[in-house]
């Protein structure tokens, strides 16, 4: 899936970059990237111990300006937990794991710190932070606490709310290179399959407590690749020849400086 994600991706940007070579007066209004990196998760089991698995993506954000975007994310997120890795001797006489895989929609407003326009040596680098909110999905579910008598949990629906703190860099034309690291808040305390309120172990017995944490938290890290894509204001030709008005007399030159001072304002430099 990730191959077919990746050279869909490619094919769209070389395809964009041969039709816009030629085209001069342009500025960036969107962005579309890839990412990969890796997830963990905060909750009732095993606390204290963090268990990190990969994690994959992409996103489409729209410019409203220099500064500000909003970004469609999709991520591809698995979560696990173990007591036994724990060093809390209740965990690890509780004995609870879990280990599943969620499909992540969100939709975040981005904030740029710095002025960032590419192909620019002077504006080609900007940290960044967002926030929004989204949904996450269990896509599969595997867990050996069935033998607790706990059943697995599939095609739960959470909804999150992302925070997420990055930086890009601009390498050449519109390719740029990111790296972020996004937390999340979420409205369950069952993603782990285990909630404050507690469940019963083996045969029922004894009952187990989770950790009173509250609701169940994640985060991610991740690095990626981006492209910006342009919008055309047309060709940047240039006005040699001479118009005649409707009277046969030649226009001046002044109409045609006016032009391309028109043209010249969307311009980025």
């Amino acid at each position: 899936m990730r191959t077919v994600v990746l050279y869909l991706f490619f094919s769209v940007i070389f395809s964009m970059t041969a039709q816009a070579q030629y085209l001069q007066l342009s500025e960036t209004s969107g962005e579309i990237g890839v990412f990969q990196g890796t997830a963990s998760y905060r909750g009732d089991i095993a606390p204290g111990n963090y268990k990190w698995n990969p994690s994959y993506g992409g996103f489409y954000k729209k410019l409203v300006n220099d500064y500000i975007g909003i970004r469609l994310s999709y991520e591809n997120i698995t979560l696990e937990g173990n007591d036994n890795s724990s060093f809390d001797m209740y965990a690890m006489q509780r004995k609870f794991d879990f280990y599943r895989n969620f499909e992540e929609i969100s939709l975040t407003t981005e904030l740029y710190f710095l002025k960032f326009i590419d192909g620019n040596k002077h504006f080609r680098f900007s940290p960044y932070l967002s926030f929004g909110a989204g949904a996450i999905k269990s896509k599969t579910s595997k867990s050996d606490m069935n033998e607790s008598g706990f059943p697995n949990t599939q095609d739960t629906i959470t909804i999150v709310y992302p925070f997420n703190f990055g930086f890009k860099y601009n390498v050449i034309g519109p390719f740029n290179v990111f790296a972020e690291a996004t937390y999340r808040f979420t409205n369950s305390d069952n993603m782990d399959h285990l909630s404050d309120e507690g469940r019963t172990g083996y045969n029922s017995i004894p009952f187990y407590q989770g950790s009173a944490s509250g609701k169940d938290q994640y985060f991610s890290f991740k690095v990626g690749l981006s492209y910006n894509l342009l919008k055309i204001y047309g060709p940047d030709k240039q006005f040699n020849e001479k118009k005649k008005s409707i009277f046969g007399a030649e226009e001046s030159s002044d109409k045609t400086s006016t032009k391309k001072s028109f043209f010249k304002f969307f311009k980025r430099n």
